[in-house]
């Protein structure tokens, strides 16, 4: 499989993923996780097409799981996945409640003073996803911006920071569950959402009465999305780069 790396790069992303990718050297470095014959991978679940968690079969899928399941096999190492959200993803990561962070994980300034990441899996941006039917009216960001438009965003995550940094007039409104926020906006409960280009293409497709607009690109300038580990595991990124160098060639 190859990572679809979209050319988004300016020169200052590239120097943001410079300095939030290169590995930290670690006075010592967690030997715990390089040892363990398990690798124990955080994630989300709620952001597909790559992370979902099936509260049924209590099993997770998507690009992302898979990815993690060939890393574990390559590194001879059984994978135990983990849920968290993103309200606790940083904490639960600093207390070491699992070794990896994955499944569309955004790499930002406030991460990568606490967070090592892998190489780039893919370059996203934000954009702003609503009704086809109000195509007419949210023609731009200005448009959405208005008082009594609804913003709905799900808590802790990116997504929520986005919008409040960005929204000055509309309403925004916070969920702890980031699927019922398109469940939302079809049945009418909110107005916009603003999500990752990745997400917004999966939901269109699988809910063709929802659309989505790019904004400005200084209002939503391109990122990465990575694996994300703590700054003690320098060994472990190292050889988890490795492979991902590999399966992009």
């Amino acid at each position: 499989m190859k990572f679809e790396i979209r050319h988004y790069l300016s020169c200052g992303l590239i120097l943001m993923l410079a300095f939030a990718c290169s590995p930290r050297t670690a006075a010592n470095p967690d030997a715990t996780t390089t040892t363990s014959s398990t690798l124990r991978v955080g994630s989300t679940g709620d952001y597909p097409p790559l992370t979902s968690y099936d509260t049924l079969t209590h099993q997770f899928h998507g690009e992302d799981i898979e990815l993690a399941l060939r890393l574990g096999k390559h590194l001879k190492k059984k994978v135990v996945f983990v849920k968290t959200t993103w309200k606790d993803l940083s904490a639960d990561l600093l207390d070491k409640k699992f070794d990896i962070a994955a499944g569309g994980i955004s790499v930002n300034a406030t991460r990568a003073k606490l967070f090592n990441f892998s190489v780039p899996l893919l370059m996203d941006r934000k954009v702003a996803v609503f009704r086809l039917a109000d195509r007419s009216k949210f023609i731009n960001f200005n448009a959405i911006d208005q008082p009594g438009v609804r913003i709905i965003e799900n808590i802790g995550g990116t997504n929520e920071i986005f919008a409040r940094k960005a929204i000055q007039n509309a309403i925004i409104k916070v969920i702890p569950d980031n699927q019922q926020v398109f469940k939302a906006l079809l049945n009418q409960n909110a107005d916009i959402m603003f999500t990752d280009e990745t997400e917004a293409k999966y939901q269109q497709k699988k809910h063709p009465e929802l659309y989505w607009i790019n904004l400005p690109e200084q209002l939503s300038p391109a990122y990465a999305k990575a694996m994300m580990y703590n700054k003690t595991d320098t060994l472990l990124q190292r050889k988890v780069d490795e492979w991902l160098k590999k399966q992009n060639k």
